[in-house]
């Protein structure tokens, strides 16, 4: 295994942890957010929280994403 390679599967875990960890974080709020109240007026919401979950867990998925498309790429060029 070549170093780049051994650098691209270093970068593919780190990645996926990121989606999962990520993921997590967002699994874990779902509770909370499934118990809320119908009749909850949006003012008493912690959409602050949310959009920091949401968004952290985006950006990971697409980095992953993103990362996983480089490498299939990367090896179509190569064969």
């Amino acid at each position: 295994m070549s170093r780049d390679e051994a650098n691209a599967l270093l970068a593919l875990k780190n990645a996926w942890l990121g989606a999962v960890t990520s993921g997590t974080e967002l699994q874990q709020m779902n509770g909370a957010v499934q118990a809320v109240a119908d009749d909850t007026p949006l003012s008493g919401l912690d959409l602050e929280a949310y959009t920091r979950v949401v968004g952290a867990h985006a950006n990971a998925v697409m980095a992953l994403h993103g990362l996983i498309q480089e490498l299939q790429r990367k090896l179509s060029t190569e064969e």
